[in-house]
């Protein structure tokens, strides 16, 4: 005995068959695109780690070295006295934080992500040139001021050696 609808049967297990091969090539495809495109995420994310690291590197860096010219400013304040150690010790440390200031300099020019922070960074870096250099100027102008103040002290002293000179025998 055959069923009635055998020819209808048939082509509804055909159709459940083909549907459900068309499901299952798609749930493998899904599955397989899920973990491609996670592969894919975890590259993207190391690349994004990496250049986050990079950029933590250079601000450390252009931290450390703004740390090392805030302490070289501080002992550039203690120095008082006019003589030639002080001086050279002066000269050195103007130096020093100028060849700091220019591995800062360098950093920024050469970092490739333009953020906000880095112009902070630039502006505050073009303030220590100013600084330096207004203190450079003002050692200078201390130096010329205790030049000619000992300059005008021993003139002082010529003259009252030749006023006494002078009137020595005939003062009365």
């Amino acid at each position: 005995m055959k069923p009635v609808n055998s020819k209808d049967l048939n082509h509804s297990y055909l159709i459940f068959l083909l549907y459900f091969v068309i499901l299952l090539i798609f749930s493998i495809l899904t599955i397989l695109f899920f973990f491609s495109t996670s592969d894919r995420e975890v590259v993207l994310l190391n690349a994004k780690v990496k250049e986050t690291d990079q950029l933590v590197t250079v601000r450390n860096d252009i931290n450390k070295n703004f740390q090392v010219i805030l302490l070289k400013m501080q002992q550039l304040s203690e120095y008082s006295k006019m003589n030639s150690d002080e001086l050279n010790n002066q000269t050195i440390l103007l130096n020093d934080i100028q060849t700091d200031n220019q591995l800062i300099q360098e950093k920024l020019q050469n970092n490739p992500y333009p953020l906000k922070s880095f112009e902070l960074y630039k502006k505050l870096s073009n303030n220590v040139v100013i600084i330096a250099t207004i203190k450079d100027s003002l050692f200078t102008t201390r130096y010329q001021i205790e030049s000619l103040r000992s300059q005008l002290e021993s003139c002082n002293k010529i003259n009252l050696a030749a006023m006494h000179k002078l009137s020595g025998p005939f003062s009365h």
